[in-house]
């Protein structure tokens, strides 16, 4: 059960069909290209529009997302410049990229190729110099944050958003310019997409690898669609950091699927809680079946396959799920938690978003995601005995409220409303974690060994801990004779 290879991992993208070795068509072999595709200079359209890396440039047309999802591969036809030059002050100059920009032809000099170009084939000493391509679009990278009206142009991907502090010098250019000092996310510049796909394009090692992770392939429909049910049951009440109707609408399209590094970290997660005999071993146990689900998710995150930060930072979060034991220090809740926490900070989630350009849904999904981070900093810091690592001084975002949880968008009305039980266990866990980080800080931190035990530290904690017992709501409030499992699992962590 633990082998990528086994009962669980055959299914073919959503339709659950059962292939024979892996998601890419029988002429082909996993991972190299086949003679019979037609190599593409440029993403497909889904690819494109799902803003995530495409490798029709190196294995051919389809590209592996469009057969693992059973779509059809198309190339967008280029378009033909009018003029060999373009000045400067042309109206596409303010796209920050041109829709001619291409990356330079292969053995080209200005080309940039990681298996061949990027390292000094007598000494594997990397290049010490950009190509002249490289550096204009760096510096049209920085010329993007100096354009009139930026700072207050509206964020159309909430999973593009670059985030400058106060301190920044960039963002002292950004308000120098403008007189703005209020904004600290900014909508990040299209041409930063173009360089980072072109110098990041995955090659054929990276594709065969993740061809042997399996990180391409998913359970039959039928298996999948029980993990998610069991993921939303009871996982995502505790970690609600998915737009629960924006996603299922996307699991149902065939046509626009869902994130494949989300897919599979929800599947992990949901692995931990599904009791479908498929999914265990001889000894009853989904450890294998999570331990599959997780080498596929990390396979994608650690190639760099997801571009949407957003995404990224759910998928970590849920990557926690999976454990190997005490000793490990690198694959556990701890770990993941942090560096979700560290890629949320890069966005600027730990910021208040009320006065951004984001759209509502999103600045709700944003709060949402911003204090399940903190229930996770908190929780895991208690559990393991670990230092807590994010700083109340450092964020100004508003506490979570039972409206955050409403998942209407403009042209989309929420297909599934919010369970008030849920929604009254997450707003209760989180003032609990405040509480755990005030006795994490006054009686279990090195600072507070170094003093005196002092009483009026010992009562504070002792009265927040019995106003929030008091205060809880009826719903949650676990009484043997009312005994459910979401009071009981709140109490637990009281």
């Amino acid at each position: 059960m633990a082998s990528d290879s086994g009962a669980i991992v055959q299914g073919n993208a959503l339709d659950g069909r059962v292939p024979t070795a892996s998601a890419a068509p029988s002429s082909q072999t996993p991972g190299h290209p086949s003679f019979r595709r037609q190599r593409a200079s440029r993403a497909c359209e889904t690819c494109h529009a799902r803003k995530v890396r495409c490798d029709a440039a190196s294995l051919g047309v389809p590209c592996t997302n469009c057969v693992a999802f059973a779509i059809e591969c198309k190339i967008p036809t280029p378009k033909r410049k009018k003029a060999p030059a373009r000045s400067k002050d042309s109206p596409d100059s303010d796209r920050g990229e041109s829709t001619q920009e291409k990356s330079p032809p292969a053995g080209s000099p200005g080309a940039f190729s990681r298996t061949t170009a990027a390292y000094n084939p007598q000494d594997g000493t990397p290049p010490t110099s950009y190509t002249d391509a490289q550096v204009a679009e760096q510096a049209a990278t920085y010329a993007q944050f100096m354009k009139p009206k930026f700072a207050r142009a509206p964020i159309k991907e909430a999973g593009r958003v670059a985030y400058l502090g106060e301190s920044s010098n960039l963002s002292l250019l950004v308000h120098d310019r403008h007189g703005t000092t209020d904004v600290v996310h900014y909508p990040l510049p299209e041409n930063v997409r173009g360089s980072r796909a072109r110098l990041t394009e995955l090659d054929n090692l990276e594709i065969d690898i993740l061809h042997q992770r399996g990180a391409f392939l998913l359970p039959p429909r039928a298996l999948c669609d029980e993990l998610v049910e069991a993921f939303f049951k009871w996982v995502f009440p505790i970690v609600p950091v998915i737009n629960r109707s924006r996603f299922m609408r996307r699991y149902r399209d065939s046509k626009n699927p869902p994130s494949l590094l989300l897919l599979q970290a929800i599947l992990l997660a949901g692995s931990r809680v599904c009791t479908n005999p498929q999914l265990m071993d001889a000894n009853g146990s989904t450890t294998p079946a999570a331990m599959t689900f997780y080498k596929r998710a990390k396979a994608l995150y650690d190639a760099n396959y997801e571009d949407d930060r957003v995404t990224i930072v759910q998928a970590l979060i849920l990557m926690g799920w999976y454990w190997e034991g005490p000793e490990d220090v690198t694959k556990n809740v701890f770990y993941w938690s942090r560096v979700a926490t560290i890629v949320a900070q890069g966005s600027g989630m730990h910021r208040s978003v009320e006065g951004s350009q984001l759209s509502r849904a999103d600045k709700r999904l944003w709060k949402r995601i911003w204090w399940t981070l903190f229930t996770r900093d908190r929780s895991v810091a208690v559990a393991l005995g670990r230092p807590v690592h994010i700083n109340t001084d450092d964020s100004d975002v508003e506490m979570v409220s039972e409206d955050d949880f409403n998942d209407d968008e403009t042209d989309h009305p929420a297909d599934y409303t919010p369970d008030p039980l849920h929604v009254q266990f997450f707003l209760q866990y989180v003032k609990l974690c405040e509480i755990m980080g005030l006795v994490l800080s006054q009686q279990y931190s090195v600072a507070s060994k170094a003093r005196r035990q002092n009483a009026i530290d010992l009562t504070h904690s002792d009265m927040a801990l019995a106003d929030w017992l008091q205060n809880c709501p009826r719903e949650v409030y676990w009484e043997r004779p009312r005994h459910h499992f979401w009071a009981a699992l709140l109490h637990s962590n009281y």
